[in-house]
């Protein structure tokens, strides 16, 4: 495993100029996210190339978006620092494109299908291991959260009447060995 993997997708962003130096123009620039890295307690960090042709490396995941806001902060879209040096990526073919209701935030969404899951000390045990979904908020930027901050619908299966439910789960705390 890496700190630096690639996307199971690149994804067509831009970046605020403020984030490219100081002496940059107001607006955005046009590019391709196509990687991330993490380091331990810092948020995730982009690999992008730009309209210009320079490959662009350590923007912040609150520098991107799909539109031209960047109204919410990095504290709204991750909660949680990175966890660990190594990343896994991957694509979950089935949540791609599902509605995400990120009701910790009352933010909506969707799921990419991206799913980037650290690997530290904490994540051996169940109740630490923290999957967190890559999803694209409806005013363009990126949220990175736990399955527990979120619900997805999707039309042919979920049930909203059900919902009231989800206040009984609890996460799992087992470790299962075979016998």
């Amino acid at each position: 495993m890496s700190n630096h993997v690639s996307l199971p997708y690149h994804l067509y962003v831009n970046v605020k100029n403020s984030f490219l130096g100081p002496n940059m123009p107001k607006g955005t620039t046009s590019a391709i996210w196509h990687a991330v890295h993490s380091r331990e307690g810092q948020v995730l960090m982009c690999h992008v190339i730009l309209e210009t042709g320079a490959h662009w490396s350590g923007l912040p995941i609150h520098a991107i978006s799909t539109s031209e806001n960047f109204d919410f902060s990095h504290q709204k879209l991750m909660p949680w620092g990175c966890m660990g040096d190594e990343l896994t990526t991957t694509r979950l073919s089935y949540l791609e494109g599902l509605k995400v209701d990120y009701f910790k935030e009352n933010i909506l969404g969707r799921h990419t299908g991206i799913v980037i899951d650290w690997k530290d000390g904490f994540s051996r045990y169940p109740q630490e291991h923290k999957p967190l979904s890559l999803v694209e908020l409806d005013q363009g930027q990126f949220a990175l959260i736990p399955n527990n901050f979120y619900l997805l619908d999707d039309k042919h299966f979920v049930n909203s009447s059900k919902k009231d439910e989800t206040k009984h789960y609890l996460r799992n705390e087992k470790v299962y060995w075979e016998e």
